[in-house]
């Protein structure tokens, strides 16, 4: 940013992006740490599940709330696209191989859907604004 201070909304969603993401990682290691121990009870291990979700989900909140607080339209309008490009790669690539499987090309499709779409975002973002 050439020597430009940071927008205050920038801040704010690069501070809950860290806060949720640090969250995850220790939900989750203490969580599998937990897990592997063995002998649980089935509603323990979804318990573990949907807690473990909970800090992505946070970071979905976050992404989106970006696009609330965003005070430049133009930059609001980037943002909007490259999120839905990003969901557009994300829906093509798991379409496709839901098909593979259709026809028994492979056995079991992407299992991390967060992490693809998180990804198609970053990948979303040049060519956006390339194209701006």
């Amino acid at each position: 940013m050439s020597g430009r201070k940071m927008p205050l909304y920038m801040r704010r969603y690069t501070m809950r992006v860290l806060l949720f993401m640090g969250s995850y990682v220790a939900i989750l290691t203490g969580s599998l740490m937990f897990a592997r121990g063995g002998g649980h009870a089935q509603a323990t291990l979804i318990g573990l599940a949907v807690i473990t979700a909970f800090p992505i989900i946070g970071v979905f909140w976050s992404i989106f709330r970006l696009l609330v607080e965003t005070d430049d339209e133009y930059q609001r309008l980037l943002f909007a696209k490259q999120a839905l490009l990003a969901t557009a790669f994300t829906l093509t690539l798991v379409t496709v191989w839901q098909f593979l499987q259709v026809y028994d090309v492979v056995e079991t499709g992407p299992q991390w859907m967060a992490v693809i779409w998180f990804a198609m975002l970053g990948l979303a973002g040049p060519f956006v604004r390339w194209r701006a």
